[in-house]
């Protein structure tokens, strides 16, 4: 067990802060911002350890034994970021979904189709073989565009699953949670409108708030889609992190695929109910330019993308100074 410092858990945490927060923006995983910030490989092995032998420590608070034998400390922090971002990030994003829904979707969209361009970039080999699984994953995600909508579903065995496998996007970098989320029809439910209420009824018993009331709906899909996410933990950890090592450029050309095939699920004038706004063609909803409102949209989408592709540009500058560094 490596010894650490109060300064080294505070970084950790910040870390994990910023994982939670990127990980509810579809198009950017947090995986991949675990990757980045330099704790990803340590946080994949020690998961790998988890298993159901666990629960019985924790429950007679055998806490020396846990951090021993699962780096608990290290996993405890950042879960702890997680929780905190994801309070405060699902508060920002209903403000802005009931004010702004329009444009919040389109900053989504522009953020997804910049993230499947760096994945683009970053491949390693172009070959007959790079070709058939893109056009895998395209088949599929087109399937799943041209199908009858998911919409959001509130039943128990659907919002486990939901839970089990949005997790992916913190084990797989470059596969976005969220995104799996919104194909699932369950975004908006799981991470803003779930969280708001745990955060809700927090207050109520605090005695801080008198004018709000339990949600006990809401709080059961949170008890439900967190009991999924750490099954999805533990039981998906040692398989993705197999898959990712073993076929890593594999992976990514079918998410490349996947990604360009859905993006009709994604497109943000399918979220809107303004049909003044739009014209309708193959079932897909076409902004009219001649609307402010449509104008301002592709400007977010437009922000969206650069954002994305700015990140990307500043870690591969970092990245290439560092090993300089290395290399003198």
């Amino acid at each position: 067990m490596k010894k650490r410092n109060n300064t080294f858990y505070l970084i950790l945490l910040i870390k994990s802060i910023l994982m939670g927060t990127v990980n509810k923006l579809p198009g950017v995983s947090g995986g991949l911002v675990a990757l980045l910030t330099g704790f990803y490989i340590e946080m994949i092995n020690s998961l790998k350890k988890i298993n159901f032998k666990i629960i019985p420590l924790i429950f007679r608070l055998k806490i020396s034994k846990i951090n021993k034998n699962y780096n608990g400390l290290f996993l405890f922090i950042i879960l702890s970021g997680i929780v905190i971002s994801y309070f405060t990030t699902s508060k920002l994003l209903d403000l802005l979904f009931n004010s702004y829904e329009l444009f919040v979707w389109s900053a989504f969209f522009g953020m997804i189709l910049a993230s499947n361009f760096i994945l683009i970039q970053n491949l390693k080999i172009w070959n007959f073989n790079s070709f058939i699984t893109i056009i895998s994953g395209l088949i599929l995600g087109l399937l799943i565009s041209f199908s009858d909508p998911i919409e959001e579903n509130k039943n128990t065995l659907f919002i486990f699953f939901c839970g089990f496998i949005s997790v992916s996007g913190m084990i797989i970098p470059g596969l976005s949670g969220s995104f799996l989320l919104i194909l699932l029809g369950n975004y908006k439910l799981l991470l803003i409108d779930s969280v708001n209420s745990l955060y809700n009824s927090i207050l109520i018993s605090l005695g801080v708030e008198s004018n709000l009331s339990h949600d006990f709906e809401l709080l059961k899909i949170v008890l439900v889609f967190t009991l999924g996410s750490i099954s999805g933990l533990i039981l998906l950890s040692n398989f993705l992190s197999y898959l990712i090592k073993k076929y890593e450029e594999t992976v990514n050309e079918f998410i490349i695929g996947f990604v360009f095939g859905s993006l009709i699920i994604l497109w943000p004038w399918n979220h809107v109910v303004e049909k003044s706004l739009l014209n309708h063609n193959l079932g897909i909803s076409l902004p009219k330019l001649t609307e402010i409102t449509n104008v301002i949209s592709i400007i977010w989408i437009c922000i969206g993308l650069i954002t994305v592709l700015s990140i990307n540009m500043y870690v591969r500058k970092k990245n290439k100074i560092r090993i300089n560094r290395k290399e003198y």
